[in-house]
């Protein structure tokens, strides 16, 4: 399998399928966006605190005073949300290259980094997951261009998508000349995360629905990256049990399919990430012009994610990726103060959920389930719907840009559009976070949601 397959598809939307084994890929780095304009839904400011009285008994999954999912030792911190459009660096003048002093243009006789009237970036998050609630109540955000603070009203700033765990901060923002040179947003909101433990025998014994809940369809079809009907994944997940997949409970099936792709996967190169000067993370590591894939035998981590899903799929269950950003291990105290302002100190974690009614979103982990052995039987598999230190993830999005925008240099999650055009040979993007403890939630555990509804 190689690039070419997926050249043809539209990478600003996520959507269609693509004939592969079930992957993500980027296409060039200077693709530009088309200019759509929208009237926005009135924006609406989600309590998701109020989330966390909820009572037991307002879960479905709850039976025999436990729950299937439960939640507990929760975190809450101050999340502060960066997307970062700049220069490569910073070149003498005498060179002829655009130099920024303040909001004052320099050199007015080279081509600026970034030429529009104005950009509308989209910055995914997510409301809520099996193991995190994000609280809007009390957000702010902040944009700058060049150097200068552009007025945001943040209630217009946060956009809820309707029955679903998805929302976005869009931020509009003008160039007065035409053009910039570096544009900054922030968004800062408080995140309750916890540990999530899972009853696997209880999950293990529900059985096939009649029809999977509204909104379910989409976690069933392809989209872009992730193709079900591709005949290799198809018959690979098929092929996992003894009597197909309909002979045993949805929850089997899927730790089935899951075991016979990701303990077979060879890794081609462990990194989930791309960065670029002083360390910023500029965005998902992708194969790059090599096969991947199932008959291949492996490729990078967010492949084998998109195939895990993609084999899910296939046999009826829903499942999807949940893109996330977490610090790196190997980076603490002093190295990662340096180095988290760029994103140097953070990458890109890919986990991925499938659906179990009554119970809800189960997560795993395939990069951990990949070092598995294949003949795991009946017993616990490490990484599947118990994962360790899921609370340490921060969860952004479920697809690599949001819908109706753009990728930039990079797929990265967030999107922009505005008729954009990019200097190429200077133009760079960054996305990173970081974080402050605000100590443990008030309530010590509770059940996880059932459904992407937040109330």
């Amino acid at each position: 399998m190689t690039a070419s397959h997926l050249r043809a598809k539209n990478p600003g939307t996520c959507g269609g399928s693509a004939a592969h084994d079930g992957a993500c890929r980027p296409v060039h780095p200077t693709a530009r966006p088309t200019v759509r304009r929208f009237v926005p839904a009135l924006a609406l400011l989600v309590g998701a605190v109020a989330s966390l009285l909820l009572v037991a008994d307002a879960f479905p999954q709850v039976a025999g005073g436990r729950p299937a999912m439960l939640r507990t030792n929760p975190r809450i911190d101050e999340i502060r949300l960066e997307v970062e459009l700049f220069q490569q660096a910073s070149v003498d003048p005498r060179t002829g290259q655009v130099t920024v002093n303040g909001q004052q243009l320099s050199n007015l006789t080279t081509t600026p980094t970034y030429q529009a009237s104005g950009v509308s970036i989209g910055v995914p998050v997510l409301v809520r997951t099996s193991w995190c609630d994000t609280d809007f109540s009390k957000y702010g955000a902040r944009a700058t261009v060049d150097g200068r603070d552009i007025a945001l009203d943040p209630a217009k700033v946060f956009v809820r998508t309707a029955g679903s765990a998805e929302a976005m901060l869009r931020y509009e923002l003008p160039f007065d000349r035409g053009a910039a040179e570096n544009v900054l947003v922030r968004g800062i909101y408080q995140v309750q995360r916890w540990r999530l433990s899972v009853d696997e025998q209880a999950a293990a014994t529900v059985t096939w629905p009649r029809e999977w809940p509204k909104g379910m369809e989409r976690f069933l079809k392809a989209e872009y990256g992730i193709d079900p009907a591709n005949a290799r994944v198809k018959s690979v997940a098929e092929g996992a049990t003894k009597g197909g997949p309909r002979a045993v409970t949805p929850y089997v099936a899927a730790r089935n399919a899951v075991l016979a792709i990701a303990p077979r996967w060879r890794i081609t190169n462990s990194a989930t990430s791309v960065y670029g000067q002083k360390g910023a993370l500029r965005g998902i590591a992708f194969s790059d012009g090599t096969p991947w894939g199932i008959e291949a035998g492996g490729g990078m981590p967010v492949e084998l994610a998109a195939t895990c899903v993609a084999a899910l799929r296939s046999i009826g269950v829903p499942s999807r990726i949940v893109y996330c950003l977490e610090h790196k291990n190997d980076t603490t105290g002093r190295e990662r103060k340096g180095l988290e302002r760029r994103g140097g100190s953070m990458q890109f974690h890919f986990m991925c959920e499938f659906f179990v009614p009554d119970i809800g979103w189960i997560p795993f982990d395939p990069l951990v389930i990949r070092q598995q052995s294949t003949n795991a039987g009946a017993g616990a598999v490490k990484g599947f719907a118990n994962v360790d230190d899921i609370e340490k993830l921060l969860p952004i999005a479920y697809q690599l840009v949001p819908e109706g925008y753009a990728m930039a240099d990079r797929y990265a999650l967030w999107g922009w559009k505005g008729g954009v055009e990019a200097n190429a040979d200077r133009a760079v993007s960054r996305i990173g976070f970081d974080d402050s403890g605000r100590g443990s939630g008030k309530v010590p555990q509770m059940p996880a949601p059932v459904s992407d509804e937040a109330p």
